[in-house]
């Protein structure tokens, strides 16, 4: 009798430990932590090679910027330019500069999106001082 009660709590422990363990991991907050609300600057750089995946390329950053949470607050498309060097063997790069709102723990999510984006040949993200 004795060891079945110490092996239900053992059991009961190792089940409260599971499943509270991946919550903590998954990022979810407490109640009691703040948001850290940053602004930031993303410059990107967009294969030239066709129109619609130029403007596909700026909706997805912007839509990623709101999933996490993020507000856009300005969009500056530069336009066509020549790149300083070759990248991935293209020789001109249409540039998008995005100031926008986000979670710092965010921006790893953002960047990470970015690069697996193929049309996206160079990007930089800046936070701005206040």
């Amino acid at each position: 009798m004795k060891k079945e009660i110490e092996s239900g709590i053992i059991i009961k422990l190792v089940i409260r430990q599971a499943t509270s363990w991946p919550l903590l991991s998954r990022g979810h907050r407490s109640g009691k932590e703040e948001l850290r609300v940053n602004k930031y600057e993303l410059m990107f750089v967009v294969n030239v090679a066709d129109e619609e995946k130029i403007k596909a390329a700026v909706q997805l950053v912007q839509d990623v910027i709101k999933k996490i949470g993020g507000t856009v607050d300005k969009v500056d498309e530069w336009g066509k330019r020549a790149l300083a060097y070759e990248v991935k063997k293209q020789r001109e790069g249409y540039y998008v500069v995005v100031d926008f709102q986000a979670d710092s723990a965010q921006i790893s999510e953002l960047d990470r999106v970015i690069k697996i984006h193929e049309e996206i040949i160079r990007h930089i993200i800046v936070k701005l001082e206040d």
